[in-house]
């Protein structure tokens, strides 16, 4: 019965993650992420949109990971995140967030990822995010990732 009602849930957030409806615009952008989870040391390799600003300030960052190691899993995310904190000459910006996180394993569990992270800009429209997340339910507690995001 839960997993009928998470179906409609799981195509919404694969929507999220293919930036399906969402436009493209100068701060938006797609690129691989890797990282690692904590309390079971293994190993994630995932893709990440940016879309925004959308609401406000807020920029959708929907996110599809594949955890390899003992506890294999895939993970859904569609957070949202505020820039907060910019560290003026730099172009170094932190950042929070929040969102909901749908992992797909043996068992399908939903949960609540809290974000923060640090945006490391490159060349041209190119980026780093640093960040790590809490996972609040029955995701993993830690996690902590890189991605290198390029500008659509």
């Amino acid at each position: 019965m839960l997993q009928k009602r998470m179906i409609p849930l799981a195509l919404v957030m694969i929507a999220l993650v293919s930036g399906f409806g969402t436009p493209a615009r100068a701060d938006s952008g797609l690129g691989p992420r890797f990282g690692v989870t904590g309390g079971n040391d293994d190993f994630f390799l995932g893709i990440q949109g940016e879309f925004g600003p959308i609401l406000g300030s807020a920029t959708l960052v929907p996110s599809l990971d594949f955890t390899l190691g003992d506890h294999s899993s895939t993970a859904l995310n569609a957070d949202l995140r505020l820039y907060l904190i910019p560290l003026p000459e730099t172009g170094l910006r932190f950042y929070g967030g929040a969102g909901p996180t749908l992992m797909l394993s043996p068992d399908t569990e939903l949960g609540l990822s809290l974000i923060l992270g640090l945006h490391i800009p490159m060349k041209s429209t190119r980026r780093y995010n640093i960040e790590y997340r809490w996972g609040i339910g029955d995701i993993p507690d830690h996690k902590i990732g890189v991605t290198i995001m390029f500008g659509l």
